[in-house]
């Protein structure tokens, strides 16, 4: 079938079963970067456009060491490679990002964004003056006029929310405080002092609107947080007449887009809306009640509410349901092993050119590495890993060497995640795996240029990107473009997002080999791979200033 109209053919595999777009991006070459291009995911959200994004699965803290930290609600087994759990606490996700805080035994804490799509992480550091026992926070897109179905890479806010005890004879003090991608600052702490303490442990939040963000206590109270004012409010909960307690409770949307609440009692669903009835004064009103036909019908507390395909998780006694509220359809998910707060994560999946590509020749080292964190004593594991990282370098060498950029990619993201861990993130033993991931990226996006038909030949004589490796590396000397690689000028349909993270990896490694007085030839590859960039960038300055002034 001509290219066309294969790409026809998987714009129409159904959304709420990712797991047919990740076999198909396994069928060959091309189809992997048909599905995996970023106009093939705008076609294929905008083909879907007129229904809601469906429920992948979610993210949780559950101590069960046998579970994944992301678990699939889909109809086929799928994965995504989520932030480890031992280390992580998942808080919440919204518009294509999830958002994590750092084990609190550390000595820093630390917020990290993770783009369950496209794999990017971000770290964002936390005050120490914000450190409490159980904090919460929320992140949101900060684009204007976006309508959230697919803005990842955007910018982004986060609101960070603690509470403090002064003294014993004080009042609590609450606070909350946002943080903006765009600046990478945060901004002015606005708090609150209360009678009462409150922590974050079982809930995540709510947005509502544009403007307001809602929070669900362990003791059963509700913050908003305005983003417009930054000011604090707390109330009540609705009543207690059908008889229920906090941890029933949970947050949600209502029908009319304003902030509801969930609890569910025996084989009930009870849904509350807050109705502001002056401007001033609100009061929550009954809004509807969904009987459900589960056996066994004991419900449990309500643990997670899917923001954008509003449905709710509710466990029993064995089992764990997600509910979708318009069809009041019941599905169960899997057994019940003591969840006690669910991270929905809403989205459309398309493969992305980094992710992991599992089965096959081409295993998945993910599910591997997630296994050596499960098991042993630390310094096992961080043996094991490294092992693991000398094993994946060299299969992203044989990578390169059968042109097969998109795997030798992902091999070298997975070295450099282990290394960076293990050593740090400026350490000389990672430069010239950052070199290796930036100079992959590099070749896959003239690749992708190459094949639109933009080919620029080289001299006979020039010649290609060869690295040399530090002691954990081999193949030293390896052809990065792989062999009989073409150079292409990078103009027409080249990923720039690949070009965009090559540079990133590569000017990394700049920094890194500049201090070790040394490594000329490694200065000399990673320049000229960096001067390729600023050729097709247009950014002759820092080509002048950088390769011809070193």
């Amino acid at each position: 079938l001509p290219d066309d109209v294969v790409e026809e053919i998987l714009l129409r595999l159904p959304p709420d079963d990712p797991a047919c777009l990740f076999r198909a991006s396994l069928v060959c070459k091309a189809w992997r970067s048909a599905v995996s291009h970023p106009h093939f995911r705008r076609r294929f959200i905008g083909l879907h456009r007129h229904r809601a994004p469906p429920v992948l699965g979610f993210l949780h803290n559950w101590k069960d060491e046998r579970l994944p930290d992301f678990v699939p609600t889909t109809a086929s087994p799928f994965s995504l490679a989520a932030p480890d759990r031992r280390f992580w606490r998942p808080l919440d996700c919204r518009h294509g990002r999830a958002l994590f805080l750092s084990d609190d035994r550390q000595e820093t804490q630390e917020l990290l964004l993770w783009e369950p799509i496209t794999g990017a992480r971000q770290g964002i550091p936390v005050p120490s003056a914000f450190r409490c026992d159980w904090p919460t926070a929320a992140v949101f897109c900060a684009a204007d006029g976006c309508d959230h179905r697919d803005c990842a890479g955007g910018p982004f806010g986060v609101v960070f929310v603690f509470t403090l005890d002064i003294s014993p004879n004080a009042d609590v003090v609450t606070s909350a405080c946002l943080y903006s991608s765009e600046t990478g600052t945060w901004g002015k702490l606005n708090s609150r002092e209360y009678e009462f303490s409150m922590d974050f442990e079982h809930h995540s939040s709510v947005l509502v609107g544009r403007s307001l963000l809602y929070f669900l206590s362990d003791g059963g109270m509700i913050l908003e947080y305005n983003l417009g004012s930054g000011e604090l409010a707390v109330f009540r909960p609705p009543p207690d007449d059908y008889g229920s307690d906090n941890h029933r409770f949970n947050l949600m949307l209502a029908e009319d887009g304003g902030l509801g609440v969930a609890e569910a009692i025996d084989f009930q669903l009870i849904l509350w809306k807050r109705e502001v009835s002056d401007g001033t004064n609100a009061r929550w009103v009954l809004s509807r009640i969904v009987d459900l036909d589960i056996d066994p019908c004991t419900l449990v507390p309500v643990l997670g509410f899917a923001e954008g395909a509003n449905a709710v998780f509710v466990k029993t006694v064995g089992s764990l349901f997600m509910i979708e509220l318009q069809s009041e359809q019941a599905k169960r998910v899997c057994h019940n092993h003591g969840f006690c707060n669910l991270i929905p994560v809403v989205s459309f999946y398309t493969p992305h050119s980094r992710l992991q590509v599992p089965g096959g020749e081409h295993q998945d080292p993910a599910p591997r590495l997630n296994l050596l964190r499960r098991g042993g004593q630390q310094g096992v594991w961080e043996e094991k890993s490294l092992e693991l990282a000398q094993l994946l370098f060299d299969k992203g060498c044989k990578a390169i060497n059968e042109e097969d950029l998109a795997h030798a990619a992902d091999c070298f993201r997975h070295v450099l995640e282990i290394r960076v861990r293990r050593y740090g993130g400026l350490a000389p033993e990672c430069a010239s795996t950052f070199y290796r991931y930036g100079g992959a990226l590099l070749c896959k996006a003239q690749e992708a240029a190459n094949r639109s038909g933009n080919v620029s030949k080289r001299a006979p004589n020039e010649e290609s990107i060869t690295p040399t490796t530090n002691k954990d590396d081999c193949e030293e000397g390896a052809n990065l473009r792989g062999k009989g690689q073409t150079d292409g000028n990078m103009t027409g349909d080249g990923d720039d997002s690949d070009l965009d993270l090559a540079w990133k990896m590569l000017n990394t490694a700049r920094v890194i080999v500049a201090k070790s007085p040394e490594k000329t030839m490694e200065k000399v590859n990673i320049l000229i791979a960096l001067a390729e960039i600023s050729m097709r960038r247009g950014n002759l300055s820092y080509l002048s200033y950088h390769v011809l002034g070193w």
